[in-house]
């Protein structure tokens, strides 16, 4: 009778066990099964990420190489770290056996550091002055290497991203094919017909370097099949057969990232037939296309921000003035949730145009790169008439007190008859001076030959976009995830509170290992030693008590970690444990309480 009335609060109990017996054997004996209840699904591989691990043909070997025991003293970059290597654990688990991972520690001057600086991976300086930190990645595939020399915790909320790239990179048997499709001389102009050598910009240099480029013009009858991106340059009343090859290979999921300009300053001055340039040769729109995409862009119109105005020095005799035409786009300017702007530094904007969206539009967009709230729209000729003096355009300046787009993506699906509709991306920048070369790059002469230097993260912007569009429609499906680091206040509290117990022994240890330091400092610099002790034995005596409060050091940030260590351990238990008992006990309070009842009533029955 006793057991039977037990039966409900035993039964818990053996559940509970056997919980704890599961999490056990899950944690030691298993690979860990995990359920992602994080916003935004964090620890969760997207769909196009397990498209591409799905496409694997060429098993993938990724060398993780991580320096544990010099990240020992920084939990925040061990948890980081954890993060990282539970990801990429998620890739291989994923691969059902294509992706192998291979964790290597570069201890210093070992084989395996040789190694990590041969595959380009970044040695990262420490403060304590201990060994240098490495956490970097490698992909080898079918004799094909990749890197990521340093895995930088500020650009976690795109690392699923970069891991996807990486692999997919590998995999690839050849060079991503790109295109121009334009009637400026970007690629440069050294033929007969020419005025003079025009020599290639930069970008387009370093462009051919990076990938298999190929030359159109809009006289060309049709667009190559087998593109990866059409860079389309500075498109002007271009032929209607061009205009329909263009819109039939955007429309059909082909990646595009197109560059009109309502004023293009870097179009030379005369045209290749010695007649001057109108605003017709300066100007560059795609009216039909935009329009039948809900694209607001007015050709006319150029952005003037006076608050990223660039500094700029017309003459040396002059001060520099600032040109609300020129405009300096600081990182607050762009998108940090997209990876083609995220970690950019400076993108400088030369008489930029404004994109907007219809209210029609079957496309979404999604700026880039966008102008401050200190802006506004001019006429094309306004510009020209103060290209003298372009500080003029600052005089009675009136804000529209919101910012223009300058560069976006657009996306969505495209209706191509009434059963077909396709999934489109493409990018649309209203410049086209931002890549020429006085914008972003200087030039210097080693040895006779030019040496080309950034001043501007222009090139990294137009070649993060090419690296993005020149993806797979999964990668580019690969969006931010959000940040990881979501700080709770108690713990950190308590953390803190550990660090205070260690911190006065440590400032105390660092004042005292300064003023060894000075002595031997002293010495060195004096080149004698003390009377009291003869030879070298003050200096002696000085660098072993240094050495003495480094251990000592050592030590107590090495129990710091450990504090911190096991707070992170009973956190886990805590959240491990705390619902099962809670439930268990609230189980068997309500067991009692019912059997209370149940004797009560029985009492009172028999009173009667």
């Amino acid at each position: 009778m006793i057991l039977r009335s037990l039966k409900v609060p035993l039964s818990l109990t053996a559940l509970f066990s056997a919980y704890l017996g599961v999490m056990y054997f899950s944690q030691h004996a298993v690979p860990p099964l995990r359920l992602d209840l994080t916003e935004n699904s964090l620890f969760t591989l997207s769909e196009g990420s397990v498209r591409i691990i799905d496409k694997i043909r060429r098993p993938v070997l990724l060398s993780l190489y991580y320096s544990e025991k010099e990240a020992r003293p920084y939990p925040q970059f061990r948890q980081y770290a954890e993060r990282v290597i539970e990801k990429i654990d998620e890739y291989a688990a994923q691969s059902g056996g294509m992706i192998t991972v291979k964790r290597i520690d570069p201890e210093p001057y070992s084989v395996p550091e040789d190694q990590a600086i041969a595959e380009g991976i970044v040695a990262i300086p420490l403060e304590d002055g201990s060994g240098p930190l490495y956490f970097g990645l490698t992909a080898q595939a079918n004799g094909k290497a990749q890197t990521i020399g340093f895995i930088k915790p500020e650009s976690e909320q795109y690392l699923e991203y970069e891991l996807s790239k990486l692999i997919q990179s590998v995999q690839a048997n050849k060079k991503p094919k790109v295109a121009l499709l334009s009637d400026l001389q970007v690629s440069g102009d050294n033929s007969t017909e020419a005025l003079r050598n025009t020599p290639a910009w930069v970008v387009y240099r370093q462009l051919s370097e990076r990938y298999e480029l190929m030359q159109l013009t809009p006289q060309d009858e049709v667009i190559p099949a087998g593109l990866d991106v059409l860079w389309v340059m500075h498109p002007r009343a271009w032929p209607d057969r061009m205009v329909e090859q263009l819109r039939a290979y955007i429309e059909n999921g082909g990646h595009a990232v197109i560059m009109v300009d309502p004023y293009a300053e870097s179009v030379p001055a005369i045209t290749p037939t010695a007649e001057p340039v109108g605003n017709s040769y300066l100007s560059s729109d795609m009216p039909a296309l935009f329009a039948r995409w809900g694209i607001g862009y007015d050709p006319s119109q150029v952005v003037l921000d006076s608050k990223y105005a660039w500094l700029m020095q017309l003459d040396e005799n002059q001060f520099p003035k600032r040109n609300p035409a020129l405009i300096s786009l600081p990182t607050e300017a762009m998108n940090q949730s997209d990876v083609v702007t995220a970690d950019l530094d400076r993108i400088v904007f030369s008489s930029a145009g404004a994109l907007t969206i219809g209210e029609n539009s079957p496309l979404d967009i999604e700026p880039l790169l966008q102008s401050s709230d200190s802006s506004k729209l001019i006429a094309v000729n306004q510009l020209r008439e103060a290209s003298e003096n372009p500080e003029r355009l600052l005089n009675k300046f009136v804000s529209s007190q919101e910012p223009f787009v300058l560069a976006a993506r657009f996306s969505g699906k495209l209706q191509l008859d009434a059963k077909t509709a396709k999934q489109v991306n493409f990018i649309v920048v209203a410049d086209t001076d931002m890549l020429s070369d006085r914008l972003w790059v200087l030039e210097n002469n080693l040895f006779g030959q030019p040496v080309f230097s950034a001043q501007a993260s222009n090139g990294d912007f137009f070649f993060n976009v090419i690296d993005q569009l020149s993806g797979s429609d999964d990668l580019i499906s690969i969006r931010s995830r959000g940040m990881v680091s979501r700080p709770f206040v108690k713990v950190d509290q308590i953390r803190r509170t550990a660090e205070q117990a260690y911190r006065d022994s440590q400032v105390q240890l660092l004042a005292n290992l300064e003023k060894v330091q000075n002595d031997i400092n002293a010495l060195q610099a004096e080149g004698k030693t003390p009377v009291s002790l003869p030879g070298n034995k003050r200096r002696d005596a000085l660098l072993t008590e240094k050495i003495k409060l480094r251990q000592q050091l050592r030590r107590i940030q090495g129990e710091l970690n450990d504090d911190v260590d096991r707070l992170g351990q009973t956190v886990k238990l805590i959240n491990i444990f705390t619902v099962p008992v809670l439930l268990l006990l609230l189980a068997w309070f309500v067991y009692f309480r019912r059997r209370m009842h149940k004797d009560f009533s029985r009492i009172g029955h028999g009173s009667l």
